[in-house]
């Protein structure tokens, strides 16, 4: 806020009237037992209107239990929707290796699952280089290698399911903010804590998410497959892990030379020249032999 904008002052006081009509937000930690750490990723292209940089957001959950959260801008501007939702693999990829890690340290040793509504992000990590994608950053094809030797499981979700929506997306009702909110262990509720310092009370005709009837639909709904299911075979067959081949590349690799023509006609002038030393030993070219060259 070191030079303020009308927008900035307009996003403030929203913030402001959020932050009053729900004043507490509760994380609930129940009892569990859990098998795996799952990270739920999103990406939202482009989305802001002045720098043009996606956003990334995402959660790192153990079972039911929120561990993190993120919404973050990207440090580059994203020239496709596939980089900024590889971005955003990587990202929650690296927040949920780092909580492995974390976990092990603690003696609890745990597998990882990531999961992402982009086909696209998971086309580039199912495959071993850049590809023709040359303006991505070598530096993040380290999940390649990670998803290539099992440290992480990739995993499609559908995108009007994802929670990671909650971090990256103007939602269109209350009622599914809720929801999203509801799905990683936190609820919104009235008045304060005991804890908290005495404040002015009153009173209000407005209706808050914490007091709104969160219903669930029968199609459509916000979820995390990894609760939905008891079993962990159920959850493979409904959500399959990503496969990749074990040894990349084609049969073509030799022939490839002998498709480039440009390469071809610089072999030839090659060895022209190396006809000629041999007959004429080293010499200066003379400038017509040059120019035809």
């Amino acid at each position: 806020m070191s030079a303020p904008t009308t927008s900035a002052w307009n996003a403030l006081k929203r913030m402001v009237r959020f932050l009053v009509g729900l004043p507490r937000l509760v994380f609930r930690y129940p009892d569990q037992t859990v098998d795996c750490i799952d990270a739920y990723g999103d990406t939202d292209w482009a989305g802001c209107a002045r720098t043009r940089k996606s956003t990334s957001g995402g959660c790192v959950m153990l079972g039911s239990h929120a561990l993190k959260t993120w919404s973050s801008t990207q440090a580059s501007v994203a020239l496709s929707s596939g980089e900024a939702e590889f971005n955003g693999v990587i990202r929650a990829s690296g927040m949920g290796l780092g909580y492995q890690s974390l976990l092990a340290d603690l003696g609890v040793h745990v597998p990882l699952r990531v999961w992402t509504d982009s086909s696209a992000a998971i086309g580039i990590c199912s495959r071993q280089g850049l590809g023709k994608l040359r303006h991505l950053e070598t530096h993040m094809l380290w999940v390649q290698q990670a998803v290539r030797s099992r440290r992480i499981d990739l995993r499609k979700i559908a995108g009007e399911e994802n929670p990671a929506d909650l971090f990256t997306k103007h939602l269109v009702s209350r009622e599914k903010v809720g929801l999203l909110v509801k799905l990683l262990g936190c609820k919104y509720m009235t008045g304060r804590a005991e804890s908290a310092p005495a404040a002015r009370q009153g009173t209000t005709q407005k209706v808050t998410i914490g007091d709104a009837d969160l219903r669930y639909v029968a199609e459509g709904r916000p979820r995390m497959p990894h609760l939905d299911y008891n079993s962990k075979d159920d959850l493979d067959k409904a959500f399959p892990s990503l496969s990749v081949p074990t040894e990349v590349g084609d049969n073509h690799e030799s022939m490839w030379d002998s498709w480039d023509k440009l390469y071809l006609r610089g072999q030839e002038i090659v060895e022209k020249i190396k006809q000629n030393m041999d007959s004429s030993g080293r010499r200066r070219c003379e400038k017509s032999e040059a120019e035809g060259q």
